[in-house]
């Protein structure tokens, strides 16, 4: 049965103590100096809160080994993505090899004697195995996704996107059908993910104590924003065959391979303008937090547009926050569907979203129409008033025809066939509840760019995009160990912590 083997409290006087012999007492100040950083990061991060979070996953039996440590566990997955190490194996190795990092972690070195153990709340450094079974617990496992392996091979797309085009959606109208679901189911929440459990230990462990300590702004009137980036797989997208099929030159075989990442796909990075093979990541981070947080992040497939991921993840970051009210919602164009405007205000949210210039072209024959005071369209050259064809209510567009005097007027080429469309009052693009374009509506939009920060941090400064990594559970933690990272980091900011706070001999050594 999983329990809390040692509170903070007692984690920092065993770190204070074995540092201690380790290092001061063989004279070996200079290391603790060199990694003073990393060890005022993690002197001040509590995780004992994973323990309740992740109780579920284990036996509720005290028959047996007792498991390890699981916040010493984490702990040490932390530290190995402050170090940027991307193997596990190469990462026991340095904690059996470097007791700073074994003690830093909470772990009893591996040089220490057992006999001197005895009675040390701490555990012994644990096998590759029971890293990879803790992080196993940190997910949950989609059971259809890892009963088999085997699927059929997809070729990579020859047709290429445009310059910072997403790829389109494989069916018209399918945004605003995927609101209408939500909205109708609207009371009960989505089935959980594998990363709906990160989530909730993102939530838990970090995002609400940076709430409490005002370093994410008011959780009355919340502004965030969100966007996704490009996942590449380190697994091959050609799978291995496993069929018996015996085929002439040139021909394919079409059964189904073996693949390492089954659910990798085809998607178009529309920064680099290539395709690449893996998944999409797509987050949400506090607008008016400095330091750029993340509050949620969601894996989907590499295929899937943005705007189909924002109707599920938004569901998803109002069901797991009741005790946030969000105020305001800044994306990008991709976003740009009059569905999408109303789901927002559905939730009370203020969309602040750029317009998609393919959704916006001005209508045909704009140059030959002028409104009058009261809005309704006439000809610029004859005068003439356009006739009134109704209400594309979908569209939230007034249709107009050209007057039929167009047929024998040689004044300009419009003829009395030919549409030209207003938008309505009610139409949530361009009549957003903050006006379109208001000084308050261009600062919420600046935020934006918090989002991309944020994932340039976990994908640069924590590897989580090139770290060599082919399951997509396990790309899924390192991705949620740079997030946990970034919290540590703008904790340490706020609160200042010196080695001379947690060593008082170096106040000595500094006087």
């Amino acid at each position: 049965m999983l329990t809390v083997k040692a509170s903070h409290t007692q984690y920092q006087n065993f770190v204070e103590t074995f540092l201690e012999e380790f290092f001061i007492q063989n004279n070996q100040q200079i290391t603790l100096f060199e990694r003073s950083t990393i060890i005022t990061k993690i002197w001040s991060a509590d995780l004992t809160g994973i323990v309740p979070l992740i109780q579920s996953t284990y036996s509720k039996s005290n028959q047996g080994a007792p498991p390890k440590d699981a916040v010493a566990l984490l702990r040490s997955l932390i530290i190995m993505a402050y170090c940027k190490e991307t193997s596990i194996s190469s990462w026991i190795k340095t904690l059996r090899s470097e007791p700073f990092y074994a003690i830093l972690s909470g772990f009893i070195p591996a040089c220490y004697s057992p006999f001197k153990a005895e009675g040390i709340l701490a555990d012994q450094i644990p096998g590759i195995g029971t890293f990879y079974d803790f992080m196993d617990r940190l997910i949950h496992k989609d059971k259809i996704l890892y009963k088999s392996k085997l699927r059929k091979f997809k070729r990579k797309p020859s047709k290429k996107q445009k310059k910072n085009q997403k790829m389109n959606n494989s069916k018209s109208g399918v945004v605003e059908r995927l609101v209408k679901r939500v909205l109708k189911y609207d009371n009960s929440k989505l089935s959980d993910r594998i990363e709906s459990k990160m989530n909730s230990i993102l939530k838990e462990l970090f995002v609400m104590p940076s709430l409490s300590m005002g370093i994410l702004g008011d959780p009355s009137k919340l502004n965030i924003a969100g966007d996704g980036t490009c996942m590449p797989s380190q697994a091959s997208p050609y799978g291995k065959k496993v069929c018996d099929c015996k085929h002439k030159p040139g021909e394919h075989c079409n059964c189904y391979r073996k693949f390492t990442d089954p659910s990798a796909s085809w998607g178009w990075d529309s920064f680099n303008e290539h395709y690449y093979y893996g998944h999409t990541y797509h987050g949400f981070t506090a607008c008016d937090s400095f330091y750029s947080l993340p509050i949620h992040i969601k894996f989907v497939s590499a295929a899937r547009h943005d705007s189909v991921t924002g109707v599920y993840e938004l569901k998803e970051l109002v069901d797991l926050y009741p005790e946030i009210d969000f105020y305001s919602i800044a994306l990008d164009s991709a976003y740009d569907a009059n569905a999408f405007y109303l789901l927002c205000m559905h939730y009370g949210i203020n969309p602040i979203i750029d317009l998609n210039s393919r959704s916006s072209k001005p209508t045909s024959g704009r140059e030959f129409v002028e409104l009058n005071d009261n809005a309704i369209p006439h000809g610029k050259v004859c005068g003439h008033q356009l006739r009134n064809w109704g209400i594309v209510s979908k569209e939230y567009r007034h249709k107009w025809l050209f007057p039929v005097q167009c047929e024998h007027c040689k004044k300009c080429p419009m003829k009395s066939n030919q549409t030209y469309y207003t938008k309505t009052l009610d139409n949530p693009r361009y009549f957003t509840p903050i006006l379109r374009g208001s000084k308050q509506w261009k600062s919420l939009y600046k935020r934006r760019s918090t989002t991309e920060r944020c994932w340039d941090r976990i994908n640069n400064d924590f590897h989580a995009e090139n770290a060599i990594i082919y399951s997509v559970g396990r790309r899924i933690t390192r991705v949620f160990l740079g997030a946990f990272c970034c919290f540590i980091d703008a904790w340490a900011k706020e609160k200042e912590v010196t080695l001379a706070d947690i060593f008082p001999i170096f106040k000595k050594i500094a006087a």
